[in-house]
C-alpha cells in the first residue's frame, strides 16, 4: 500500500533575533502515527518551489500558529484587537491551498488553517471573539493543550460525524478569532455551546476539513481525535 506524503505548513517567528521556521511535534507524530509521512513545507515566494511542493505531496495539512489572517483578504478593516499578521506565511498557504484544490489533494486545516480555508473560499472571520461576540465561553484556555476545555456539538449528516462517530465531544481551545460568515461551498459541522463555529467541511465529495481546536495535542489521550488523522491519511492514500 502506498504511504502518502503529507505536507505540513510550518510556523514562522524569530528565534534569537533570527527568522525561523518550525512546527510543533504533535503535528508530525499525529501524521506518523496515522500511517503518513510528514514533510515540513516552509514559506517561499518562489512559484516554482510551490509547484514542486504540490507535485510532491498527497495531502496538505495547514497548521495553526500565533498570528492572525490579514482582514483585507476578506474585505474588512483591521479591528483594534487584531493580532500580528504574517503575510509571507498566509500568501504561501493560499498558494498551496489553491494548488492542492486544483489537483483535488485532500486538505486538513487546524486552527488558523481552518480559518484560512474559509477565507480562501470567500468567508469572513471575527477578528476578536471577546469584543465582537456576546456571551461567549473562554476560547483561550490557560491549561495545557492536551487537556480539553469545552464541549462541542457535531451536526448530523456530516463527514466529521462519520469520522468521529459521536455527536458530542470535549475539545481544547486556543484562539481569539473564529469564523463569522461561512463560505458558500462549505458547511458548518460543529459548534461550541456559545455558537462559535468549531469545524467546517466541503459541501461535496472532496476531502476538505477544518477544525478550530488542536486534535494533534489531544489524540494520544483520546483516540477519537486520531480518527481525524487516520481518515485524512487514508484519503491521501487514495490520491
Amino acid at each position: 500500500m502506498k504511504i502518502p506524503l503529507i505536507g505540513i505548513t510550518s510556523d514562522y517567528d524569530e528565534v534569537n533575533r533570527q527568522p525561523a521556521f518550525f512546527i510543533k511535534k504533535g503535528y508530525i507524530t499525529a501524521i506518523e502515527d496515522s500511517g503518513g509521512i510528514p514533510l515540513l513545507l516552509c514559506p517561499t515566494k518562489s512559484e516554482v518551489v510551490v509547484s514542486r511542493f504540490i507535485n510532491l505531496i498527497d495531502g496538505l495539512l495547514i497548521s495553526g500558529g500565533g498570528f492572525d489572517i490579514d482582514p483585507k483578504l476578506y474585505g474588512e478593516e483591521p479591528h483594534p484587537m487584531l493580532g500580528k499578521t504574517i503575510p509571507e506565511r498566509t500568501d504561501f498557504e493560499i498558494k498551496l491551498l489553491k494548488g492542492a484544490l486544483e489537483k483535488r489533494i485532500p486538505v486538513l486545516g487546524i486552527c488558523g488553517g481552518h480559518q484560512l480555508i474559509n477565507v480562501y473560499f470567500g468567508g469572513t472571520l471575527y477578528q476578536d471573539i471577546s469584543s465582537q461576540c456576546q456571551d461567549t465561553i473562554n476560547h483561550k484556555q490557560s491549561t495545557p493543550s492536551y487537556n480539553p476545555s469545552h464541549h462541542i456539538k457535531i451536526y448530523s449528516s456530516t463527514r466529521l460525524l462519520r469520522i468521529l462517530g459521536t455527536d458530542s465531544i470535549m475539545v481544547n481551545s486556543n484562539h481569539h478569532q473564529s469564523i463569522k460568515r461561512i463560505a458558500d461551498c462549505l458547511k458548518v459541522n460543529a459548534v461550541a455551546d456559545d455558537g462559535v463555529i468549531e469545524a467546517i467541511e466541503y459541501d461535496g465529495e472532496d476531502f476538505i476539513l477544518g477544525v478550530q481546536w488542536h486534535p494533534e495535542s489531544l489524540y494520544i489521550n483520546n483516540p477519537y481525535f486520531k480518527r481525524i488523522f487516520i481518515e485524512f491519511v487514508r484519503e491521501s492514500t487514495r490520491y
